[in-house]
């Protein structure tokens, strides 16, 4: 019952080498993110390929994700969420760890007091509105050795309108903390702009966070497949958890792939155009009639689910017009891989 991933390492290699080129500057290194479900590849791949590429500093997401890439020949790996003393389990979990080569984000001005002994960037609070520091707040920190400043930016934003909060920070941070490294970690620039930064404010070193771009940026390189378990042809009466209905004139397929892969869960929607409104209004027009769209593709398109897929496996109603699939016959999948794991994962 296997749900795979399949990667083509020449086409891969290539988009990362090149990211790597395009973002790279006296002034500027591109640090590969690792977090989640490491992409859908898995954090210890990442971290191998990290390896191979010559990669020193790579960030993680969370304190509980690092003991997979510790171990690997890193100078430096950031933990990007903030650690706070009163997460008391997270707080527990970073004490455990080697701290070597680990830089820590820090918030709030209670944990910097906290953590002094720690190697620590500041977060500064941008229009995400998140996580971080005040501008104001950058005196009262201004005596701490600080290993640099952490922005995190959003991506629906306009390029000057991050570019003035980038350019507003530095200057507060040059002018306030004037023990700390000159060292911003960023996200969500282009390659443009932050190369006009890094002209414009020549004394820092500028680290750009990067994940979904860097490691998912080229498509081509990969291929989801499920494989086809159950053909019932043809098939009348009732089927499934909730014995729903089925005519002759469809039959059922089961194909590997549920629920603890990931099929059929879905985040929220950032719907902001007209187009995108209608679309999720539509799908749900069709949800409420039983008629939800699976990311199985069969002769070339996405097929229907029969019911909700089960925990490891989906059913899939077909229509008897179409070509019979057989056991065991390979489909292709449009899945996030954000959000999937994987049985298999081949880079070949």
């Amino acid at each position: 019952m296997t749900l795979s991933l399949t990667i083509d390492k020449k086409l891969w290699f290539k988009h990362l080498q090149q990211e790597i080129s395009d973002f790279s500057a006296h002034n500027i290194s591109l640090v590969p993110v690792i977090k989640g479900n490491g992409y859908g590849i898995g954090r210890n791949r990442l971290a191998k390929v990290c390896e191979e590429l010559k990669i020193s500093t790579i960030a993680v997401g969370t304190v509980y994700e690092i003991n997979e890439v510790i171990d690997a020949n890193f100078k430096n790996i950031l933990i990007m969420d903030p650690i706070d003393s009163q997460d008391i389990d997270s707080y527990k979990e970073y004490e455990k760890l080697d701290k070597n080569k680990i830089t820590i984000t820090v918030s709030s001005l209670k944990n910097i007091n906290k953590f002094i002994d720690s190697a620590l960037v500041i977060e500064g609070l941008t229009s995400m509105n998140r996580f971080g520091l005040n501008k104001s707040d950058l005196n009262q920190v201004k005596s701490h050795k600080i290993q640099g400043l952490s922005l995190h930016l959003p991506i629906d934003s306009t390029n000057k309108s991050k570019l003035s909060e980038v350019r507003s920070w530095l200057k507060a941070y040059q002018e306030h903390c004037t023990n700390g490294a000159k060292v911003v970690w960023l996200s969500h620039l282009s390659n443009k702009d932050l190369k006009g930064l890094a002209l414009e404010f020549p004394a820092f070193e500028f680290n750009l966070r990067m994940g979904t771009k860097f490691w998912l940026g080229n498509q081509k390189a990969f291929k989801i497949e499920s494989t086809v378990l159950e053909v019932h042809e043809p098939v009348s009466g009732t089927f499934g958890y909730r014995q729903r209905k089925i005519d002759d004139n469809h039959r059922l397929l089961v194909v590997s792939g549920g629920t603890a892969h990931g099929v059929g869960l879905q985040a929220p929607r950032s719907n902001t155009s007209l187009k995108q409104r209608v679309t999720a209004a539509l799908v749900g027009i069709l949800e409420a009639f039983n008629l939800s769209l699976s990311p199985f593709v069969i002769k070339g398109k996405q097929r229907w689910f029969a019911e909700p897929p089960h925990m490891n496996v989906s059913m899939l109603k077909i229509s008897k017009k179409i070509s019979s699939s057989i056991v065991g016959e390979r489909i292709v999948a449009q899945l996030r891989m954000t959000t999937t794991n994987f049985d298999s994962v081949n880079i070949n």
